[in-house]
């Protein structure tokens, strides 16, 4: 056999590769935007360094923690709370779902507030499987209470700690993406997470 021709067989087992590749990507983000998602819980709660897990009011803060979150909640410096909201996704297909990247709006008392992306590849198991993405989330509170003060800044707070996925109060939406021949590919639309299966 003649090296050209051998260039010729190396070169069309590339690009029928490629070709399987890009196909098997494509049906596992068409697999991925079939399946389920749920907000599983909010965890990991902070502001200005405290600690806000199980809290429920000012009286439930130590006197430093309380200082330190009235002195925070003074002058011109973000109010910034914090949170994983922790997504998952559950797979009815029978092959795996995959993306390379998640793009995510998170809204509060309907309005999008704050996006983001987890750059994490993320696979989940056929039949069934679960998978658990944890979005980072940080809001500056006197933005986005800025004009109805500090109660409702704390009020929207404490309910979230309270209620964690059950709150009415946020929602998050997600886009998958996937890769393909290295250009990042991504889903036409929004997936809206809810609070079940």
């Amino acid at each position: 056999m003649r090296k050209n021709d051998l260039v010729k067989i190396f070169f069309l087992a590339m690009v029928l590769a490629g070709i399987f590749t890009a196909c098997q990507s494509i049906r596992q983000m068409r697999n991925f935007t079939q399946c389920a998602f749920r907000l599983q819980g909010l965890s990991k709660f902070t502001a200005a360094g405290i600690d806000f897990s199980e809290k429920r009011g000012l009286t439930d803060f130590n006197f430093t923690d309380a200082a330190k979150l009235t002195s925070a909640l003074g002058g011109n410096n973000p109010f910034v709370f914090s949170f994983l909201a922790n997504v998952e996704v559950k797979n009815p297909n029978s092959e795996p779902a995959a993306v390379t990247r998640l793009d995510w709006i998170l809204a509060v008392d309907g309005k999008d507030i704050i996006d983001g992306a987890v750059n994490t590849p993320v696979q989940v198991a056929p039949n069934g499987g679960l998978a658990t993405m944890p979005v980072a989330v940080n809001l500056d509170l006197k933005k986005i209470f800025a004009n109805e003060g500090r109660d409702a800044l704390l009020g929207f707070a404490f309910d979230t700690v309270a209620k964690g996925n059950n709150s009415t109060r946020i929602a998050l939406k997600v886009k998958p993406y996937i890769n393909i021949a290295g250009f990042a590919i991504p889903y036409p639309g929004y997936i809206t997470v809810k609070k079940d299966f």
